[in-house]
């Protein structure tokens, strides 16, 4: 077997970090609403804990990547597995609301500060031209992970027991974090990382291209958080049932990993930039709720799941590069954590949406129709600001 070169030794390591990262968020994702909904808590109560998991996942990344600037990259990521551990197991065993939000928070902050580190490093690893594929690839981890964790999930919450899911994944996790302790060494130092934090906030503040991704950015996860959030709790509770909720994640995963490089090289060849992929994704995000506003079943719910999935695949590598895009290396991560705000409040408030809108029963027209009318405005704001988003002088 022929000997890895230090490059591609460093992608496969960060390959398989990414992984179990995603692994451990994504896996009990799919029974969650449902297993919180079992446990007797009402709508609102459903919707504020998923709330609560998204929030502290985004906002992590903003409050620690100024901690993050000054912790080696093995001790960073060590921690966070630990942590995602514990919290899944106080998800399993915690009787209390409380505990159970405790549990999620620390789950969705060590995910948000593992994924701030990783990005960084896949930023690191290759030129820019190609970060966009790069970021391609990575999703298809990405989304393997969410394909067989909520598979053994599903699997679990229905054979084993409703906290099955989370009992195993926090095994997984500790485990995770002790092989990455003993293994990882110092093969994933990255160059640039200490920066002023202050100077990228300021950065963010008075250049507009930056705040016009901040913006896109939002409404991006707001649609993106239906897969987790509305999707499976409609399947489990009013169209079929638990059984097959796992089904959205491998629908999602299943597509990311067949056409995510094929996609990305076809729109690389029509030479179609990172705003014309926001664009694309706009209408795409449109033609979903509107969808959804016409007609709910299985067909349209599937339907709308892959719409979204290719907003995920051709959305999420633009919005990054447009956000490191002409800015130093040493304000990247700084500018990542600032960005994770922007995807909190998107996908905090779209999990909220999402667990309300789908316990409400059937009968959402008004709001899809209204969703839609503001996703359909969107993609004019983007072609009038798309000068502005390319640009490559701070304005």
């Amino acid at each position: 077997m022929p000997k890895l070169k230090p490059a591609q030794r460093k992608f496969c390591n960060v390959f398989a970090l990414n992984f179990l990262n995603n692994y451990g968020y994504f896996a009990p994702l799919s029974a969650l609403g449902l297993y919180l909904l079992d446990r007797s808590l009402s709508a609102a109560q459903v919707g504020t804990l998923l709330l609560l998991l998204s929030a502290s996942g985004r906002a992590s990344r903003a409050v620690f990547a100024p901690l993050l600037d000054r912790t080696p990259t093995r001790y960073g990521l060590t921690i966070a597995y630990l942590v995602m551990g514990a919290g899944h197991i106080m998800v399993a065993e915690s009787a209390a609301p409380v505990g159970t939000a405790l549990g999620l928070v620390l789950v969705g902050t060590s995910y948000g500060a593992c994924s701030l580190l990783l990005r960084l490093i896949t930023v690191h690893l290759v030129e820019d031209r190609s970060v966009r594929l790069t970021l391609a690839k990575f999703a298809v981890g990405t989304n393997i992970a969410a394909t067989l964790g909520p598979l053994l999930s599903s699997l679990m919450y229905v054979q084993i027991a409703p906290n099955a899911p989370f009992l195993f994944t926090g095994v997984v996790m500790l485990l995770a974090g002790l092989l990455c302790h003993a293994s990882l060494g110092k093969g994933l130092h990255v160059p640039d990382r200490p920066g002023s934090w202050w100077k990228p906030l300021l950065h963010s503040i008075t250049r507009s291209d930056l705040r016009l991704v901040f913006v896109a950015t939002a409404f991006t996860w707001f649609a993106l958080a239906q897969i987790f959030s509305f999707a499976p709790i409609v399947l489990g509770r009013l169209l079929a049932g638990p059984q097959i909720v796992w089904t959205i994640a491998a629908l999602n995963a299943a597509l990311v990993v067949g056409a995510s490089i094929p996609l990305m090289k076809t729109l690389d060849r029509a030479h179609a930039d990172d705003v014309d992929m926001l664009i694309l994704s706009a209408v795409l995000i449109t033609a979903c709720f509107v969808l959804l506003s016409a007609l709910l079943n299985l067909f349209t719910l599937y339907l709308a799941v892959a719409l979204l999935t290719v907003v995920e695949i051709v959305a999420l590598p633009s919005l990054s590069v447009l956000l490191v895009r002409n800015t130093p290396g040493r304000d990247h991560l700084a500018l990542l954590g600032i960005n994770a705000v922007a995807m909190g409040v998107g996908e905090a408030l779209g999990t909220f949406a999402g667990a309300l809108l789908s316990t409400s029963g059937l009968q959402n027209t008004f709001a899809f129709a209204a969703i839609a009318a503001l996703y359909a405005l969107g993609t004019i704001w983007l072609y009038s600001f798309r000068g502005e988003m390319l640009g490559r002088k701070p304005t």
